[in-house]
């Protein structure tokens, strides 16, 4: 648990530093009780936290400081300063001298004053027992006329739109749009950080949106050319239909151009380059002035316009984990794990100094919560902690 150097009366070390302390004296109710233990269980940091403040050695270390190593003097002073006996009521010394050396603890390596407050702390369980739990299926449509239409797994509707008849049905969005000649608008379906959805488009192609990914497709295809705008990750697996070209525009100078495959396109912002990896069938990747087709298992690798690098034997099982709900870390470095957490569980990577140079080998659920995953990542001797809903990577 990371203290708030910057604060003296931090009002969750308040709380615990109470709850320890009537832990100590075996004093504790029922309620609070719970409460120490759902703190104590959120994470690995509170854990930890919680066997250095009862655990005998390191507490007697600290009381040992307090007053220059004369241990009978410190618990002397410390005693007489803030636990005055009271009405000739007997004492369990054994259990007060844990209780203060709790209080020591908190005091000097928390940095935050905590000596028996006047009137028991109120609770902030809030601040530390909510887990962060990973994405689920939801999404935002945006219609042509600008209404956006929040989504989720929960709930079957119809939604007509000038022709189309739009099904929402348990996480997934169908277009059903056979006529050609229908009046073509644009939809927008976009997954926000924490969110993947499916979708159907009018032609049968099958997509799948990884979080923060958005596509743009019309309610209805032309006879010409079938076209859509991406952003973020998405898979599909495209209808066949050899007069009727698929084509995905990725960025101002790069797209994909398609006769009927399937196929997985990595276009994040914050990532290297964009990535197209082929599964079956045959793509066309176009960037800028330069054009390169892929067989079935290579990967492009677009970084520049005109710079297309081809990956000959593309790691498809890791590439294609999120789509059956895993992260697969195979001889992954530190910055591209944290930036699959950081979009799916919607929190924040902070590195405390230089990035450590290791490397991750793995598979993990993508339904856990987080603290969970960073206990299977902590095993590899990466060093995390949460505050908040951000994840502290320490050297």
């Amino acid at each position: 648990m990371e203290a708030d150097q910057n604060s003296e009366t931090n009002p969750l070390l308040q709380r615990i530093a109470y709850l320890v302390s009537r832990y100590q004296q075996d004093i504790l109710t029922a309620a609070e009780e719970e409460e120490l233990r759902a703190w104590r269980d959120a994470s690995a940091d509170n854990r930890l936290f919680f066997e250095q403040m009862t655990d005998p050695d390191i507490l007697r270390d600290k009381l040992l400081q307090y007053e220059k190593f004369d241990v009978a003097a410190g618990w002397n002073t410390f005693s007489a300063k803030h636990f005055p006996a009271k009405d000739n009521v007997p004492v369990r010394p054994v259990y007060r001298w844990w209780s203060a050396a709790a209080a020591v603890l908190l005091l000097l390596g928390a940095g935050i004053y905590f000596l028996r407050p006047s009137a028991p702390p109120a609770p902030v369980a809030a601040l530390s027992t909510t887990p962060i739990l990973p994405g689920t299926s939801k999404a935002t449509l945006t219609l042509a006329d600008g209404s956006v239409i929040p989504l989720d797994s929960n709930g079957n509707r119809v939604i007509t739109q000038q022709g189309a008849l739009i099904h929402l049905n348990n996480g997934q969005l169908q277009y059903n749009t056979q006529d050609y000649t229908a009046q073509t608008t644009l939809n927008t379906l976009a997954t926000p950080r924490g969110g993947q959805f499916r979708l159907t488009l009018p032609d049968g192609t099958r997509v799948w949106l990884n979080a923060a990914s958005a596509i743009t497709f019309p309610t209805a295809f032309g006879q010409g050319k079938r076209e859509v705008e991406i952003k973020g990750e998405v898979y599909f697996e495209v209808a066949a239909m050899a007069k009727m070209p698929f084509q995905v525009k990725v960025s101002h100078q790069t797209n994909i151009e398609v006769l009927g495959t399937s196929f997985n396109i990595n276009a994040y912002t914050d990532e290297p380059g964009i990535k197209t990896t082929l599964i079956q069938g045959a793509v066309k990747v176009n960037a800028g002035n330069r054009s390169r087709v892929l067989l079935p298992g290579q990967q492009a690798l677009v970084k520049s316009p005109g710079n297309i690098d081809i990956v000959a034997h593309a790691d498809t099982a890791a590439i294609l984990a999120w789509k059956k709900e895993e992260f697969n870390f195979r001889d992954a470095d530190i910055p591209t794990v944290m930036r699959q957490l950081a979009r799916w569980y919607d929190v924040t990577i902070v590195y405390a100094g230089n990035i450590p140079a290791r490397r991750f080998q793995g598979e993990i659920q993508r339904n856990l919560p987080l603290s969970d995953v960073l206990e299977g990542l902590k095993s590899t001797g990466i060093h995390f902690r949460l505050q908040g809903r951000s994840i502290i990577v320490e050297p």
